[in-house]
């Protein structure tokens, strides 16, 4: 496990600055003038690399794999943790420990043997013996692994659903539990649409609301990589009116430079639509204002005083505005200069320190 993991389960890294790149395999450096496309073969070890621009001399990865097998009548899937340890002038290390065993009958039976598992918001841990754990808490022991070992041995029962080596997109207690149920999912999983098959689980309703245009893209051979950013833009092209049937829309040939072009597009309207709400309102304030005018300017010369207070009604939508602000109230924002019926009256000392509103019903 640990040989093959090393070489299929891991990603290969070149940390590079301008001076120099750093295999985080065997931990030798090299030159830059190596690296093409942001990768590179390190000369030491002849590994491919992927380059990263970073000062950064230590890496550290972890990931689950696993390995399908037969015992007698039982179906064992056993899930390993591997992690690595990378250090500029050192050569990797390497940790492999099995954490998890899933042994399964045909007639549905099932055990979980696992060492038990720690998972909180701050910790995620396998520790202590290989021993049968409670098999209901299935999020608790179950993982995704990353790949399935190329020995891995699969019964007659769940090849015929698709469910091989080369199982994504599922764990296989989701796989034997969703595709005799989906003839969607299996067809998708046969279909390598790893990423659609994910979404089978979380967002049943995308797919069975765009299953239309996913057959376009099967009866296409069209493989979609990221099904979050391809159902975002089938979103977009609805908007626009296209035909979500039509292999030209929904099988782009760049489907980040397809969907990046259609948001600027909704950009774009969505600003264009902004400024015309925006118009609209400062054309309806302006009618607003010359309305309040009209109709209160009866009043704009009534003054009531006791000698120390002064009591006068508001003149303008611009002086609405004003009291709401500074007054931290609602007479400009609902709009109480619309009010046929009222007269809006601010009570103000000599001196400017008292301000009140008092709104008195026109009869």
């Amino acid at each position: 496990m640990l040989t093959w993991a090393k070489v299929d389960c891991l990603e290969h890294k070149g940390f590079a600055t301008k001076t120099r790149v750093i295999c985080m395999d065997c931990g030798n450096s090299f030159s830059p003038e190596l690296v093409s496309r942001k990768k590179a073969v390190c000369p030491h070890c002849n590994t491919k690399l992927k380059i990263e621009q970073t000062r950064k001399r230590t890496d550290e990865q972890r990931t689950y794999i696993a390995s399908a097998e037969l015992y007698g009548e039982f179906q064992v899937i056993r899930n390993f943790e591997l992690r690595s340890y990378h250090k500029s002038g050192e050569a990797a290390s390497y940790y492999i420990s099995e954490i998890l065993q899933h042994w399964m009958l045909s007639n549905g039976k099932r055990e979980v043997v696992a060492r038990r598992h720690t998972v909180n918001w701050y910790c995620d841990s396998w520790g202590g013996y290989m021993e049968i754990q409670d098999k209901s808490n299935e999020r608790r022991y179950d993982v995704y692994p990353k790949k399935f070992h190329p020995s891995s041995v699969f019964k007659a029962e769940y090849r015929k659903y698709g469910i091989d080596k080369n199982l994504e997109g599922l764990t296989f207690l989701e796989a034997i539990k969703l595709l005799p149920k989906s003839p969607i999912a299996e067809t998708l999983l046969k279909a390598k649409q790893y990423d659609l098959l994910n979404h089978c689980q979380g967002y049943r309703g995308r797919v069975d609301r765009y299953w239309p245009s996913i057959k376009i893209c099967l009866r296409n051979k069209y493989r979609i990589k990221d099904a979050t950013m391809w159902f975002d833009y089938l979103q977009l092209l609805e908007r626009y009116g296209k035909d979500l049937r039509n292999a030209f829309y929904v099988c782009p040939k760049s489907l980040k430079k397809a969907h990046d072009g259609y948001v600027a597009k909704k950009k774009r309207d969505d600003e264009k639509e902004r400024k015309q709400r925006d118009m609209q309102k400062l054309l309806a304030l302006k009618k607003a204002a010359e309305d309040y005018v009209k109709d209160k300017s009866v009043f704009f010369d009534l003054k009531i005083s006791d000698g120390t207070i002064v009591i006068v009604p508001l003149k303008s939508v611009e002086e609405f505005k004003e009291e709401g602000d500074r007054m931290h109230h609602c007479v400009f924002t609902n709009e109480y200069f619309k009010k046929k019926d009222c007269l809006i009256l601010s009570v103000v000392s000599r001196r400017n320190q008292l301000r009140q509103l008092r709104s008195i019903s026109i009869h």
